[in-house]
């Protein structure tokens, strides 16, 4: 099973949202929190759902989990990422896969880092270029901890991260690097074309962004720059 929410750089979503197109993964199953709030449009309030779907390829061996959104409440995290593992171990599942940014900014192409529930997993990772984090560290979110509750009923795991350039725009480049590995390891055929062109046709239009902003910023009377820090 892939399970995937949203997060920094949206590797996770845009990944998984992506491969069960491409798989044409059909959906069978759909589980609905709630955010913690009330909605509310001219005095008319009501709750807001939060829907994660589950999506079946059979001809790949493959369920994929597609959240809308991570729970605002820690206790709701852990509670939703039961829930996901009680359905995997319902449906037979023998490998948890998430998905997750690293937060080191690439020169040239996005790397794949990984890190894993089980030691079984750690040469499969590595077999496919995946580099094992070797530092202490988190993986915040459902995308870590699905894995360590799956962990806790008898399913291994593994989250693959990719690192990033911007963590608050869409990381189609990142994305495209994690779903290249996720593929050898499932031993899927991907056609990533689509996703690498998204990618820079988004990195052009940042850049060119950010000459802007440099520019205008140029322009500006001393008097009016902000101070290069903040203190």
């Amino acid at each position: 099973m892939i399970a995937a929410w949203p997060g920094m750089g949206y590797i996770a979503k845009i990944s998984a949202d992506y491969l069960r197109r491409r798989l044409n993964a059909k959906l069978f199953a759909e589980v609905t929190y709630y955010h913690n709030m009330l909605v509310y449009n001219n005095g008319l309030g009501d709750l807001s759902p939060i829907r994660h779907r589950f999506y079946s390829a059979p001809a790949k061996n493959l369920i994929i989990c597609v959240g809308d959104a991570q729970p605002s409440i820690p206790e709701e995290s852990i509670r939703l990422a039961g829930d996901i593992v009680d359905l995997a171990v319902c449906l037979g599942v023998r490998r948890m896969w998430t998905m997750a940014a690293y937060p080191t900014e690439y020169v040239d192409e996005p790397q794949v880092f990984g890190v894993y529930t089980d030691e079984s997993m750690k040469t499969q990772l590595e077999s496919v270029g995946i580099k094992i984090i070797q530092e202490e560290g988190v993986v915040n979110g459902l995308n870590g901890v699905v894995i360590g509750i799956a962990k806790s009923r008898g399913i291994p795991g593994a989250c693959l991260m990719g690192d990033i350039k911007y963590a608050n725009v869409p990381q189609h480049l990142s994305s495209r690097a994690v779903l290249i590995k996720l593929a050898a390891l499932l031993n899927i055929e991907l056609d990533t074309t689509l996703l690498e062109k998204r990618a820079r046709r988004l990195d052009a239009s940042i850049r060119k962004r950010l000459e802007m902003f440099e520019e205008e910023s140029e322009l500006l009377p001393i008097s009016d720059k902000k101070p290069d820090y903040i203190s």
